[in-house]
């Protein structure tokens, strides 16, 4: 991994303290980014500013250095710096190494946290001296999902299972890296985000944490505002976590963690309807069209949608369809490479 801390840039902020950044804050909040998202990230940024618990440093990771927010990045207590490696986990390892606060917090650059997010986080650490790993829902923005069935749609289905408060074991896959914040000596403690994993360094961070008996919790007051992607987003998240899932740690850690679970029963879904297509095509429709309905009545209640949006949700089919392609494209991609190396 090579890294490397911007010094002088006349847009940005060196490492050295400043006017603009607090010699000891409490929280740091690490903001990685490509810097191909600026409207986002600019959005993403503000709302921090916005804060109502000020004592926080931002500390901007970026690939490419978004020059259209260097007045931006001068107004705010930022510091940034430059991580030329391939992976997130790389890119948010580096911020934490120069946090300067006892608690770390990771949102994405595609994400907005409401005024009162920081101060949440902040009381929850405070009340309870035991925890070390905190995360919260991402949520779509309404007037996104009004706008869009796909995204209505993708965020239903995702913001299905992040109602309930979830501790330890349970709360590993439901805690993500766009919404999640730690003691900051966890890391000294276990090591740091796995950076040879391109997807999934969140979710086997925290399996890690769990099962070296630190204490976890989702709560779903914590929350910010996520920024759905799409299908394409869904297709290439899913063939970078093929390493997470081949994983027989993950796998025996699907009895804890119903999003894990979900992964391999589609899976054992989709193996057994090929094979019975090949017995019998009408047993595969009638097969296929009682897992759909059933399906479709499970989210239904799950979400509590009794409404005429409810159409919409065959849609999930399409999402469904991608991530398990992109899976399957990731793992030959992988035995390919194997192959030839």
């Amino acid at each position: 991994m090579q890294e490397e801390v911007l010094p002088v840039p006349r847009e940005s902020f060196n490492l050295e303290p400043t006017a603009n950044r607090l010699v000891k804050p409490l929280i740091s909040v690490i903001l990685a980014t490509k810097g191909n998202k600026s409207m986002l990230l600019e959005r993403c940024i503000i709302s921090l500013q916005n804060q109502t618990f000020q004592e926080f440093e931002i500390v901007l990771v970026y690939s490419i250095f978004p020059k259209q927010l260097s007045q931006l990045l001068e107004t705010g207590n930022i510091v940034t710096l430059k991580e030329t490696s391939s992976t997130l986990g790389a890119a948010r390892n580096l911020g934490v190494k120069h946090a300067k606060a006892e608690l770390v917090a990771f949102i994405d650059d595609d994400a907005e946290a409401p005024e009162d997010w920081l101060k949440k986080i902040y009381s929850t650490f405070q009340q309870d001296p035991s925890l070390f790993c905190l995360g919260g829902p991402h949520l779509t923005p309404i007037e996104e999902s009004k706008k869009s069935p796909l995204i209505f749609v993708q965020g239903s289905f995702l913001e299905s299972h992040l109602k309930g408060k979830y501790f330890d074991r349970s709360a590993v896959g439901k805690i993500a890296g766009c919404n999640v914040s730690y003691r900051k000596i966890v890391f000294d403690k276990i090591g740091y985000l796995d950076e040879t994993l391109r997807s999934g360094e969140d979710w086997e961070f925290h399996r890690r944490l769990a099962e070296n008996g630190y204490r976890l919790c989702f709560d779903p007051e914590i929350s910010v505002l996520h920024h759905r992607q799409g299908l394409k987003h869904a297709f290439w998240n899913s063939s970078k976590m093929v390493p997470f899932y081949l994983s027989w740690k993950t796998l025996k850690y699907a009895r804890y963690e119903s999003l894990f679970a979900s992964f391999y029963l589609t899976n054992l879904l989709c193996l057994v309807l090929l094979i019975t297509l090949l017995i019998s095509p009408f047993i595969f429709f009638l097969l296929l069209l009682s897992i759909l309905f059933g399906h479709f009545i499970f989210t239904a209640v799950r979400t509590k949608t009794y409404n005429w949006r409810i159409i919409f949700y065959p849609l999930v089919i399409s999402f469904t369809l991608a991530r398990l392609t992109g899976f399957y494209f990731g793992l030959f991609k992988r035995i390919a490479f194997n192959f030839h190396h």
